[in-house]
């Protein structure tokens, strides 16, 4: 699967991630069939948010 992925101020890429799994009796996969962007993310990507490192997945 692909996932978004900031890098630094500015700096975004597409990686190839594996799909996720069941690894806990509490955990669920569900399948996203439309997302969005949120006005966060987009303060990430611009290098807004200072707690945010360098390999952060904004969507997957």
């Amino acid at each position: 699967m692909k996932a978004l992925v900031y890098l630094a101020r500015g700096k975004k890429e597409l990686h190839d991630h594996a799909k996720p799994a069941i690894s806990a009796a509490t955990d669920a996969i569900v399948k996203i069939t439309r997302t969005t962007i949120c006005g966060t993310d987009l303060h990430i990507l611009k290098g807004d948010v200072p707690t945010c490192e360098p390999g952060r997945i904004i969507e997957a």
